[in-house]
């Protein structure tokens, strides 16, 4: 069949290449050794000659051989150790074996040990040329095919370490797992999250990523339903990491293989923690802004009424004055008659009666007195309103001048349904404390919070104990050389020395269900600390309960408020 213009092309060229070949013929017969190099140099190639394996060793040191013709048995070392050893050492080498012994025995060994072909003696020429080109392109060959192997290699680790590099410089944590849910792969970014989490551990997922929901159900996991229905899953998740608790957003997919079939799958982490804690933040602050209006509207609709209440009693208290004070005129002439003889006995009697029915000096004693409460719940009424209102007060966008001492008594008026029943209220507030700078709704929350939380420990603390006794809050503020300083301290059962690196955490509580979410000291650590440039910490000591210390600097007039 005719070659076409290509394949003629190659052949040319590779013969051309193979002509220059240099080749060593090894063999202690002399006559066997000038036999073949004679037919070898006439065909155009150039020969090195060599009568036992160390001499041969030398010349593949020295020169640059790419066939090597050796015969089986020599003296000393024999062929077979000298083919071995230019296997191990010159691997480029190509290998033909020279005997004289013809058996498929000898011919199954000497393939067996790697050579490109053997000649079996006596022998000529056309086997020798034949052998020796069929020896040099098998030889050819192979180094295009290694060298197409090291190029493929070199491809596929450039591309790997490109994929590599762009698994681990993400941002979301990339996951691969097998069909039993065990890691296959995970980027940069999932093990700096799970640090005990390696490539191909063997650990199941809901192990490494502490998912035990997932462990006890599988059809808790998003991948689970995406290796059943073979579609995309999308889920927000709260996981522990070593950052403490997040929450992520957990989209799975499968990896399929030509034919179609699932075989994996892959799971992307996105850290949506903080999007999730703006996202409550607002929730949060528009519900406080309508309960803020609905209470400022309440407290708006009962002042005016308390007014009237108010002035009503006070008018009433005055004219009950001036009625006593004209019974009592009345009750002196009205003796001075009675002594005069001007009176009747009847007369004088049956008005005694009257006034000791009535008990008219009982009535004027504690009619008074019920004036006097009546304008005192009054008052107490006028001051938890103008407390509510000033409180919900929506406050500006950007930090105004307040009294915290003010701020702390209208927090501790609202919360005090949440204090009265656990715990007597201390109050020691500097007199000499600077107006500073603060977003005034935003700090009022942060006391609120921690006062609560100061109750709630008492509370739980009293119960643990079994002490009824009311237990008690101290609240102090005094003056530091840049700003303020805000003490709360409660008689509760202090912080556990495990959860006290957790505290500002968000999520974090160990309140039981209902009572709490884990974002009431979060809140107040970003409020103090982002967004007024304080610093908010705590001392606790077990058994005898906590202080939150809150320090408010001086400066920052006028900033406005950022996320």
């Amino acid at each position: 069949m005719k070659l076409n213009g290509f394949q003629e092309k190659y052949d040319n060229t590779l013969m051309r290449s193979l002509m220059d070949a240099n080749i060593l013929i090894v063999d202690d017969e002399p006559a066997v050794l000038k036999l073949v190099t004679r037919f070898l140099v006439e065909a155009g190639y150039e020969c090195f000659t060599a009568k036992n394996v160390k001499s041969a060793k030398k010349v593949l040191d020295s020169q640059d051989i790419e066939l090597l013709l050796c015969d089986v048995k020599m003296p000393e070392e024999s062929g077979l150790e000298l083919i071995r050893y230019a296997k191990k050492n010159y691997p480029q080498v190509g290998r033909i074996m020279i005997t004289g012994l013809d058996s498929l025995e000898i011919a199954s060994e000497i393939m067996s040990i790697g050579v490109y072909g053997y000649i079996v003696k006596p022998m000529t020429k056309n086997v020798v040329l034949i052998t020796v080109e069929n020896a040099l392109r098998h030889l050819h060959l192979d180094h295009h095919f290694q060298a197409g192997i090291v190029e493929l290699e070199k491809k596929m680790s450039l591309r790997s370490e490109k994929l590599a590099a762009i698994m681990n410089n993400l941002t979301v944590g990339v996951v691969m797992l097998a069909k039993d849910m065990k890691i296959l792969e995970i980027n940069k970014q999932m093990q700096q999250w799970f640090p005990e989490t390696t490539q191909g551990s063997g650990y199941f997922c809901y192990d490494a990523f502490n998912c035990e929901q997932v462990k006890e159900d599988f059809t808790q996991c998003p991948l689970y339903e995406s290796f059943q229905t073979g579609k995309t899953r999308e889920e927000i998740k709260r996981i522990t990491t070593v950052q403490g608790e997040m929450e992520f957003r957990v989209v799975t997919n499968v990896i399929t293989d030509s034919s179609g079939n699932i075989y994996a799958g892959i799971a992307l982490y996105e850290d949506v923690t903080e999007k999730m804690i703006l996202e409550r933040d607002l929730r949060q602050s528009q519900k406080l802004e309508a309960v803020g209006q609905l209470a400022a509207g309440i407290a708006h609709e009962i002042n005016s009424p308390i007014q009237y209440i108010g002035d009503n009693i006070n008018f009433l208290k005055t004219s009950f004055a001036d009625i006593s004070k004209v019974l009592g005129t009345y009750q002196h002439f009205w003796h001075q008659l009675v002594q005069a003889g001007a009176v009747s006995e009847d007369m004088d009697r049956s008005l005694s009666e009257v006034l000791e029915e009535a008990d008219i000096e009982y009535l004027s004693k504690e009619i008074s007195l019920t004036f006097d409460q009546s304008l005192d719940g009054v008052r107490r009424v006028d001051k938890i309103v103008r407390a509510m209102k000033e409180f919900s007060h929506p406050g500006s966008d950007e930090k105004t001048m307040v009294d915290i001492n003010k701020i702390m008594e209208n927090t501790t008026i609202v919360c005090r349904n949440e204090w009265k029943y656990v715990a007597e209220l201390d109050t020691n507030f500097a007199p000499d404390l600077p107006e500073i700078p603060c977003y005034q709704s935003e700090i009022s929350q942060v006391f609120l919070n921690i006062i609560v939380n100061a109750a709630h420990a008492i509370e739980e603390f009293s119960k643990k104990m079994n002490d009824n006794r009311l237990g008690k809050i101290s609240i102090a503020t005094s003056r530091l050389d840049t700003g303020v300083r805000i003490r709360i301290s409660d008689t509760g059962g202090g912080i556990p020395e495990k959860n006290q690196n957790r505290v500002f955490d968000p999520f974090f509580t160990t309140k039981p269900s209902g009572k709490g979410t884990g974002q009431g000291l979060a809140i107040a650590y970003r409020t103090v600390v982002n967004k007024h440039q304080g610093t908010i910490f705590f001392e606790t000591e077990t058994g005898k309960g906590t202080t939150f210390v809150v320090d408010l600097p001086e400066t920052g007039m006028g900033e406005k408020k950022s996320d």
